[in-house]
């Protein structure tokens, strides 16, 4: 197996606690579940930051969308039915 660079973090010792239970659980090392927890903080960030994006794209009618290029012939069709 390859190794892979690794670091120590300072964590209080309630959070390491539950850090290695949910670990266990999972059948997952710590390391792992906070690998598995930092794809999920950056999706998470990720769909934040694009939430106006959408807010702002879901209030467009579907002709204006189209015009800012938001929008594939498809999906104009598709709101097209559904704003009938």
């Amino acid at each position: 197996m390859a190794s892979v660079e690794t670091t120590t973090i300072r964590v209080h010792r309630s959070t390491h606690q539950r850090l290695k239970k949910e670990a266990e659980l999972q059948g997952k090392s710590v390391t792992e579940l906070l690998d598995s927890a930092a794809d999920i903080l950056e999706e998470q960030s990720m769909l934040a930051s694009a939430e106006p994006f959408w807010e702002r794209l879901a209030a467009m009618p579907a002709e204006e969308a189209a015009l800012d290029g938001a929008l594939t012939d498809e999906e104009i069709a598709q709101l097209q039915l559904d704003q009938t």
